[in-house]
């Protein structure tokens, strides 16, 4: 179903109590060019349109990806009504306003030039991607050097440390929708992603306890995150005995990744890891291993 979130709502869950989105937009601008700004996964395009409306004399393009059409908004003309049902802008106004360009496919595979986007933004839909690595791979792409992104990837509970599996299915009992492994090891996302800064890029976890990537790309530069899907371990997360602390179940799909031994290697080679930080004592808690599915 469609998404109603506003756009203070959605800075919100990307960074609490913040206006990252305008913040960061408005210090593109002051580089004196024009902007391009894209998000992903827009569902009823509330906080796209509110976007664009705010910064409507600026020299700035918005485009919106999301994967199905749904009404209300299927196509861009659907847009002024969306603008009308939230108060966004006056029927006289909404005259001379340039709505978003809107496009439906998936965003694992984006049709922008390289360096083409100042930012990308994007609340939720990054946990019910399979192919998360993929995704990143082409946010990195499309940015423009001096671009930058935030997505949410999760709540809380996600920061797994380097660690030892604790159980064949489950892996870990930290809620993560992204998680990497070689063997029987962990590996943090946090720390994997360092391996390929370099400098071209940034990549920053920002408004903990959620799971939230910032992406600044430096120069122009492309990602190749060399991880292999594990179709197996990787599925719903309604497979998985998660839950939110109403009970119910955790949604979106849990994506699990194998490190290639080079990689693997790398990690200790450039210090980003030791072996003495292993832990082997992390546990299936007793409430969660009762909810496991039987196999």
């Amino acid at each position: 179903m469609p998404t109603y979130r506003s756009l203070s709502e959605t800075n919100h869950k990307i960074l609490k109590d913040s206006q990252i989105i305008e913040t960061t937009l408005s210090a593109r601008l002051t580089q004196g060019s024009a902007a391009k700004v894209l998000e992903v996964d827009f569902g009823r395009a509330r906080a796209l349109l509110e976007l664009a409306w705010r910064f409507r004399n600026e020299r700035v393009t918005f485009y919106g990806v999301d994967k199905k059409q749904e009404p209300p908004v299927e196509k861009r003309e659907d847009l002024p009504s969306i603008a009308r049902q939230y108060a966004i802008a006056s029927e006289a106004e909404l005259a001379g306003f340039a709505c978003p360009e809107i496009f439906f496919y998936d965003a694992t595979r984006l049709r922008f030039d390289d360096d083409s986007l100042d930012l990308i933004y994007s609340v939720k839909t990054m946990r019910f991607i399979e192919d998360k690595a993929a995704f990143l791979e082409e946010i990195c792409r499309v940015l423009k050097p001096g671009g930058i992104a935030v997505l949410q990837i999760g709540e809380a509970g996600w920061s797994y440390p380097y660690s030892l599996i604790c159980e064949d299915t489950l892996l870990t009992p930290f809620t993560n929708r992204f998680i990497l492994k070689h063997n029987n090891e962990l590996i943090p996302l946090p720390r994997y992603l360092r391996l390929f800064e370099a400098d071209a890029f940034r990549f920053r976890f920002i408004n903990r306890p959620r799971c939230v990537i910032k992406i600044t790309k430096l120069k122009s530069a492309r990602v190749q995150l060399w991880l292999a899907l594990n179709p197996e371990l990787s599925r719903s997360m309604y497979e998985l005995p998660y839950r939110h602390g109403s009970g119910e179940t955790r949604g979106g799909f849990r994506s699990v990744y194998e490190v290639c031994p080079e990689y693997y290697q790398a990690l200790f080679d450039q210090k980003i890891l030791a072996h003495e930080q292993l832990r082997t004592d992390i546990r299936v808690p007793d409430d969660l291993r009762k909810l496991m599915p039987h196999e």
